[in-house]
């Protein structure tokens, strides 16, 4: 059963890319701590460096209403995350299941390209290609 929440953002200068790794209980205030601090990254605003979420010790806890409330707050960042890549590390069906609601929702109003992957190795192949 996952409780606590952590987080922890890292840069990968090598293949230019902000990894988020994630466990515990993802919340509402918690997204929008994690968005707070990447668009405090100068390399992910200004380099153009994609995003590596890895949510594989975590569980999103949010309603579907709150999906679509998430990617309305993107859109006023739109310029910043069109054509950007944003790979996600799932392993929990209900996680995957929320992920793809804001990966529809994303693609749809943001331009961001996003996808779900089981492993590390393949979720950063997309990234770089």
């Amino acid at each position: 059963m996952l409780h606590k929440t952590e987080f922890s953002i890292s840069i990968d200068h090598h293949y230019k890319i902000i990894r988020h790794k994630h466990a515990g209980l993802i919340q509402l205030e918690n997204l929008t701590e994690i968005w707070k601090e990447l668009l405090g990254i100068e390399e992910f605003t200004k380099h153009k460096y994609n995003l590596l979420s890895d949510l594989r010790n975590a569980r999103i806890e949010l309603s579907s209403l709150s999906i679509y409330h998430i990617v309305e707050k993107m859109e006023s960042v739109k310029s910043l995350l069109e054509q950007k890549r944003h790979s996600l590390i799932i392993d929990d069906p209900h996680t995957v299941a929320l992920a793809m609601l804001f990966m529809d929702a994303a693609i749809q109003r943001i331009g961001i390209k996003i996808d779900i992957f089981s492993t590390e190795n393949a979720a950063i192949t997309w990234l770089l290609h």
